[in-house]
Formats: C-alpha cells, structure tokens, sequence
C-alpha cells in the first residue's frame, strides 16, 4: 500500500527525492546538498531504504587503506507509472518505469462519449497493463478544463461533460492514487521533466485543432483561479470578422490553429476543406505556394504577438512549442524574427525557443509525468 505522509516529512521526503534524481549521492553529500539536518536525513533515507524506494551501494572510497562508502540511487524498479492520455473516442494507455522509460502501450477504442463508458475503458486499461505489478499511481490527460486538485472535468467540449468528478469514480475501482490533469498542462511538465529539469519558468504552446498552452512559473504549473490558466487560442490578436469556438471574435485560433489555417487555404482556392490536410499544406509550403506562404507567415505573426505578450508580462525566457507544423524549420526560424521585434529587448535577448521532443496527441507521457511529479514531492511514495 503507498504511505501517507504527514506534511513536513512528505516535503523533506521530495528533497530527498529530487536530490537523488540529479544524481547519486553518499549521505553526508546528501545532507550538505540538502541542507537537512543529519537526522532527519537519516531517519528518511532509513524508511526508503526499507521500502526500495532508494538503493544502497557499496564503493571503495580509499583504496589504500579499503575503506568502503555507501552511495545512495533512487530505485527505477520500485514500482510502475501507468500514464494514459483521452483522446476523442480513443484512450492510450502505457507502462512506464520510475525513470519514465515507457515498457508497454496500448489504446483502446471507448465506443462512446458516456462517463460510464470512459470509467470502464480506463479501468480496463489499467487492469492489461498492471497484471501483478505494483504500481506507484496512474496519471491521466485529459483535454479540457480540468480541476486537477478535486480530480473533476468542468467541462469537456468533445465529450460534452460538466462537473464530472471522475477521479472519485474511479478510485472505487483502481487501489492506487489516480490523478487528473489538463493535456496540455500535463505536456508543460513532461517538458520540464525529460528537457530541462532546472527549467524555473516555463511556456509551453501546442497548436493543433485549437491552441493552448501551459505556464510554470518559479517551477511551479500556473492554474489560475477556474483552472484555465493557458487559453492562449482565446486572446485577442485582430479584428478579422471571424469568430471562434469560444463566440469571439479575431482569437489566435481563428488564424493559427490548424482548423484555421487550412480553412483559409481551402477558401482562397475555392477548395472543399476535407480535400487538404495539414500534412498536404506543410508539403505546399516546402513547394513555395505563394498562397500556402502567406496564411503560414500571417498565423506565425499572430502566434508571435501572443506569445510576446505573456513574456513581456512574465518574462518567461523558456519556450517550447509542439504541433505539425512545427516539422518544418521554418517556422521557428519566421517565429523567432517576428519575437525580436515584439520583444521587449531584454526579454528577446534571454528567449530560448524550442520544438517539443514529443507528439502531443498520441503520447501518454504527459500523463507519466504528473505522477512522477507527485512522486518528487513526496506526495505519493
């Protein structure tokens, strides 16, 4: 069964923990790197040794005179991450190790938009993939707004879903923390898990059939007061007479999301819109299509007033940016020129502009991340 801690042992649990994820250490290099006190250090490192959360080795610190030290490692086999990712009808599920390497993946079709019908698939998933394993939690990214503290959708657009609090349903059928989180929000902390760990400020943008984004700020994922901090799709970037699937008008979606961009070529060529995919418009693009080359370097520009706004106003220096288009070099190379004139200068000439190294909409790592998160805080062990 996992261990409940009390508050100040579980953040000194998440010292520890983190310490230890950076790299192996003895333990009076952990309590120095730590700053703990030797006590509670020991005391600590005695319950996780005991529980194989944490390993033990002996090495020969003195050759001469055969003296032996103990190095202490987080445990990769300790438990199992089960991290699943919703998409629309779909659920993809996978095995993950302490150390987020993925060992097993599968998805299941749902067979409808139902909560029950969710509920089951879910369980079912986690069911195929624990068999006899112990697993540490199970993460899921679910796309939405997501009140990812009570574990409840507030609402779902695909599934038309309202006040669903399917964490509480689900705990009556899985024995292990089950935790809920945003899709989006969930990418910005795999972002930071397996790109840069010392990340302390944050942005993230996906662009697919909508944009979003999450933000961490001081290391920390920004909610917001309804938790749908990250709407960046919704800000405002021009009268243009279209409206979203918010009701505004002039949002970034309506000229920068997929949707957006290849309705705008299927209008200007007097094309039915289900006869281009994104994948034909990047090909237009690599083409040179004058047509192609114009909506492209229009939704990069207004991508660009978005996106220096927010680090204007927090001075993010970290961004990380995922989707289709991002296949092509020259988008982050257009996104950059349009950045060093909207930036503030001593927020352009600290930016750092990334692609993400993952596929958003089929990956469950997003998922696997918010669980090990929880792990490093000693939230859940």
């Amino acid at each position: 069964m996992n261990i409940k801690l009390d508050s100040l042992k579980k953040i000194n649990t998440g010292i520890i923990l983190k310490a230890l994820k950076k790299s192996d250490m003895t333990r009076v290099e952990l309590q120095k790197y730590t700053e703990l006190a030797a006590g509670t250090v020991s005391n600590l490192i005695k319950e996780l040794v005991a529980d194989k959360v944490i390993l033990e080795t002996d090495i020969e610190k003195n050759k001469e005179r055969g003296r032996k030290g103990t190095v202490l490692s987080l445990n990769s086999n300790y438990k199992y991450i089960i991290g699943m990712k919703i998409n629309r009808g779909v659920i993809i599920g996978s095995l993950n190790s302490i150390d987020g390497e993925m060992l097993q993946e599968l998805s299941l079709d749902i067979g409808g938009k139902e909560e029950i019908q969710v509920t089951k698939c879910i369980v079912k998933i986690y069911e195929l993939l624990k068999q006899d394993r112990e697993i540490l939690g199970v993460g899921i990214a679910f796309p939405g707004q997501i009140d990812s503290l009570k574990g409840i959708v507030r609402y779902s657009s695909f599934y038309k879903w309202e006040n669903i609090h399917l964490i509480e349903t689900l705990q009556s059928f899985i024995d292990v923390p089950v935790f809920l989180e945003n899709d989006v929000r969930a990418m910005t902390l795999a972002e930071k898990e397996f790109f840069d760990k010392e990340f302390r400020n944050l942005l993230y943008i996906n662009i697919d059939k909508g944009i979003s984004a999450g933000i961490i700020i001081n290391g920390s994922l920004l909610f917001g007061d309804n938790f749908i901090a990250g709407q960046i799709g919704h800000t405002f970037i021009e009268n243009n007479n279209k409206q979203c699937s918010c009701g505004k008008i002039g949002c970034l979606e309506t000229i920068s999301s997929n949707t957006a961009i290849l309705g705008e070529y299927s209008n200007r060529l007097n094309l039915n819109s289900c006869d281009i995919t994104i994948e034909s418009f990047i090909e237009k693009i690599r083409e040179n299509d004058d047509i192609a080359h114009d909506i492209f370097d229009h939704s990069v520009y207004a991508l660009a007033i978005a996106i220096s706004n927010i680090s204007n106003t927090f001075n993010i220096s970290n961004l990380v940016i995922g989707g289709e288009l991002l296949k092509l070099d020259l988008t982050l190379k257009i996104l950059d020129n349009y950045l060093q004139k909207l930036c503030l200068p001593y927020v352009y000439e600290n930016l750092t502009i990334k692609k993400s190294h993952f596929n958003h909409r089929n990956n469950t790592i997003g998922g696997v991340s918010v669980v090990l998160n929880k792990f490093f805080e000693g939230e859940i062990i």
